[in-house]
């Protein structure tokens, strides 16, 4: 089938929507998330949903769906249900989607499937140079109790880091959190706190509970999955590892001796087999005995030896570059914790099945803060009150932090407690579906208006090295294996070098009149990268780098002097190709191979074999 047949048969004609005209939108995936998230925030803010992505089962549903919420010019492209777990789109369908997509002028994707699919959609936005956001995690494969299905997750991110780094598109996870005004809150006064007395965060203690009552009959299902290996380190679990390093992160920028430069962690978890011991077969029919129990309580139960996780537990420890321990991380993650599950018979899983969340953040800066972040729900969402009532303990909007300062080293208040409602404006609070939605409803309007620092794939790379070693911990945990497995911290994606850092290496440069010969300019993000090859008025050629963004600018890198035009096209050809690499890890790494700073060039005034007239230069 070619792809204007392709085009007609699965899309219908559609009206353009000047609101947001340049945001041409493509959802992928329509499920319980997107239903109660996407679809409403697009209506909310006039978005164009241009085109939508499903299986080919799904499509009747998908366009009931569509139609019900007044979406009736969305276009569905579908793909075979064969391929909802592929690696990679096949070469008809990616070939045919492009088509599409440059049909459509679609500008940004929004990934919603379930994990297992996000990879090959990921890799097709940014081979295609399309804005792509994904939800959490990045990808996941099946057997994820095998080693090798995970060093394929932790290949694949790196993978896609490659993709990006080609591509001129953005990519985002959705990690909602890290627009929420409260963590942003707790994050700035860790900062200040830690950049102001140089003393790093010594203790972090995440404890997180789904209160997701699961039963065995429940364990088959299609959505987040327990029967393909993986479970709430890949769920919800993600949420937490991202704050983790972003708390981590914190403490990269205190001096070499408190740098976290080893890490390592010791992993145990609690497993569908293990809650059967705690729970068993003659319970449920005890405890639901005046329910309907299902049949499959009447026979003998499967074995989940390799399902999915449902409690993690880790306990970290980051040292410095002499193996000094520095700081102590726990996490305590579950979806097997208190519920107001009292029903056998199941619900929705995503937000009706008796589901109650508590989170809790206990954090020391050594002696000097200790900050804690309480946040326990004790009912439903579907049971929503007045905000007032939500935000006091056990609401659904919960969340306050206590603040406990050694005022004799730093000052302030003993204690403080700040509500989280206090941190956003009546104007934010009205009309909305929770303080983690409005945080998510942030990220998507900075990520579809080009105006979005945070979630950058790349920022990913710490979370995503403590993910792999915990996932690892799981692993040997089901091969009755248990030992430290260490975290990956010497990865340049996780001391990434900063713009400020390279204006250290910049040169002195001739204040003479210049005339360029040749300038190169790259973009990547909010950076650009740039050479120049200038003849100076002197005699002579000059040759050099900058990186620069909206605020500041290293300039002269990699600066050199040269007598020869030809030897400065050469220089100037190296230079070219680095910067079009747009990468200042890579950057930074060659400049620190040199023993010193670039030596400054202000004295330069070389011996010319040969005098270049003005019609000569201006013809270069």
């Amino acid at each position: 089938m070619n792809t204007e047949k392709l085009i007609r048969d699965q899309m219908q004609s559609s009206r353009v929507c000047f609101s947001h005209a340049k945001k041409r939108i493509c959802l992928v995936g329509i499920g319980p998330h997107a239903k109660r998230i996407y679809l409403p925030f697009f209506k909310k803010y006039h978005y164009e949903l241009s085109l939508v992505i499903e299986l080919s089962s799904c499509k009747e549903q998908t366009r009931k769906v569509l139609d019900e919420n007044g979406f009736t010019h969305t276009n569905i492209f579908t793909i075979p249900d064969r391929y909802r777990d592929s690696y990679h789109l096949p070469k008809r369908l990616f070939y045919n989607l492009q088509a599409i997509c440059e049909t459509l002028s679609i500008t940004h994707i929004i990934i919603a499937t379930e994990p297992k699919a996000h990879f090959m959609y990921l890799e097709f936005a940014l081979k295609n140079n399309i804005h792509v956001l994904t939800d959490k995690p990045i990808s996941v494969c099946k057997n994820m109790t095998s080693i090798s299905s995970i060093r394929r997750v932790r290949k694949e991110y790196y993978q896609l880091l490659d993709y990006a780094k080609e591509s001129t598109a953005s990519c985002k996870v959705m990690c909602q959190r890290q627009y929420h005004h409260g963590y942003e809150y707790v994050k700035k006064i860790l900062s200040d706190v830690v950049n102001t007395y140089q003393i790093p965060i010594t203790y972090i203690d995440i404890y997180h509970s789904d209160g997701n009552w699961e039963m065995p009959h429940d364990l088959d299902k299609e959505n987040h999955p327990y029967k393909y290996g993986y479970g709430k380190l890949f769920h919800s679990g993600y949420h937490f590892i991202d704050l983790l390093s972003d708390i981590l992160k914190i403490n990269m920028n205190l001096p070499y001796s408190k740098k976290l430069k080893y890490g390592e962690v010791y992993s145990n978890c609690f497993t569908p087999q293990d809650e059967l011991a705690v729970v068993n077969q003659s319970d449920y029919q005890r405890l639901f005995s005046l329910q309907k129990i299902p049949s499959f309580y009447q026979q003998k139960l499967p074995s989940f030896s390799k399902f999915g996780e449902k409690n993690f537990y880790g306990m970290m420890q980051f040292q410095n570059y002499h193996h000094q321990t520095i700081t102590t991380a726990q996490l305590n993650l579950l979806h097997y914790g208190f519920s107001r599950r009292g029903w056998i018979e199941s619900r929705n899983y995503y937000k009706e099945n008796g589901r109650i969340r508590h989170e809790r953040v206990n954090i020391h800066v050594g002696t000097l803060l200790n900050l804690q972040i309480h946040s326990y729900q004790s009912k439903e969402i579907c049971d929503r009150g007045n905000l007032q009532d939500e935000e006091k303990v056990g609401g659904l909007e919960h969340f306050d932090i206590h603040i406990y300062r050694n005022t004799a080293m730093i000052g302030g208040k003993p204690f403080e407690e700040i509500k989280l409602g206090s941190l956003y404006s009546e104007k934010e609070k009205a009309g909305m579906l929770g303080y983690n939605e409005l945080a998510r409803e942030e990220f998507l309007k900075n990520f579809l208006n080009g105006k979005c620092p945070k979630g950058d794939l790349a920022d990913q790379a710490l979370a995503i090295e403590i993910l792999y070693s915990c996932a690892l911990g799981i692993h040997y945990h089901y091969a009755k294996n248990q030992c430290a497995v260490p975290i990956d911290m010497r990865n340049p994606m996780i001391h990434p070098v900063k713009l400020n850092e390279l204006k250290k290496y910049s040169a002195s440069v001739l204040k003479e009149e210049k005339n360029i010969l040749s300038h190169h300019v790259y973009f990547k993000d909010s950076y650009e990268f740039g050479c120049f090859l200038n003849h100076v008025s002197s005699g002579g050629f000059e040759v050099y780098g900058y990186v620069s963004d909206d605020h500041t600018i290293a300039s002269a890198l990699f600066y050199h002097a040269f007598h020869h035009l030809f030897e400065a096209k050469i220089y100037y050809f190296f230079l070219r190709n680095l910067m079009a690499f747009k990468n200042l890890n890579l950057m930074g790494r060659l400049l620190r191979r040199r023993d010193k700073k670039i030596e400054k060039c202000t004295s330069f005034k070389p011996k010319l074999n040969k005098k270049y007239t003005k019609n000569e230069i201006d013809n270069m």
